[in-house]
């Protein structure tokens, strides 16, 4: 067995922890779903969520200048829904 070179035991680790970060990433989605939000905490920046994929349950969530990509079919089949009732 060869001894690992310091870049394969960072690359190996570095994957490894992504992969536990991505794992706990929806505990720490749902956790924060439950979180009540202030209004003025939001501050005045367009909060927008877009369903790309409804089957695939994929949404992007833009908050001024922060973008981030959830999967979340219970989220966008409400969006859905919504779009789809009369204002």
């Amino acid at each position: 067995m060869e001894n690992p070179s310091r870049r394969t035991f960072l690359a190996v680790s570095g994957a490894s922890m992504a992969a536990a970060g991505l794992a706990s990433l929806p505990t720490q989605l749902a956790q924060a779903a439950e979180l009540p939000v202030d209004p003025d905490t939001i501050g005045v920046a367009p909060l927008m969520a877009c369903v790309d994929d409804l089957a695939k349950g994929q949404i992007t969530v833009v908050h001024g200048g922060t973008e981030l990509r959830i999967t979340d079919h219970d989220l966008a089949r409400k969006i859905a829904r919504l779009s789809m009732s009369e204002a």
